[in-house]
């Protein structure tokens, strides 16, 4: 084998310190650096990424703060409102319903007082009534001459 011959062996480490001094340096010089740049645009581009990202993740927890602020709002506003709605309905239906009580009231007065004057109509016609039919019977059973005013008389001591 060549390599364990001892004559050849000082020309082979020259060789090889000559060729791993062109690799080291061609490496050093172009092929490393550039390795090295893509190495650092990838940095910087995930550092400016990750920026972006934060910038976006603080921009939408400030946009879900103002989300949840307007929503409160809402709610507050549209409670109110059907409070407010609420508090109308309940004056217009107690104004409705003492306008009724009342009008309920005077029909019921009214009735009171037809119903006062018919009964007093009704009495009265059943004195008249009465008296006419006391007379006939009277005179049914013949018991002589009757005396209309005794028994007019006698029916207005009832009343």
């Amino acid at each position: 084998m060549p390599q364990l011959d001892f004559s050849t062996f000082l020309p082979q480490i020259f060789w090889l310190f000559i060729s791993l001094s062109f690799l080291y340096i061609v490496l050093s010089r172009y092929a490393l650096p550039r390795v090295s740049d893509v190495i650092e645009e990838r940095k910087d581009i995930i550092a400016q990424d990750i920026d972006s990202a934060k910038e976006y993740s603080a921009e939408s927890e400030k946009a879900t703060e103002e989300l949840n602020l307007k929503l409160s709002e809402a709610k507050v506003s549209s409670q109110n409102l059907i409070n407010k709605s609420l508090q109308d309905i309940k004056e217009d239906n107690e104004i409705k319903k003492s306008s009724l009580i009342k009008e309920i009231n005077n029909e019921i007065l009214e009735a009171e007082g037809e119903i006062k004057e018919k009964k007093e109509t009704a009495l009265a016609e059943i004195s008249s009534i009465s008296e006419n039919l006391a007379i006939e019977m009277l005179e049914n059973l013949s018991v002589g001459e009757i005396d209309k005013g005794k028994i007019a008389a006698l029916s207005k001591m009832d009343n």
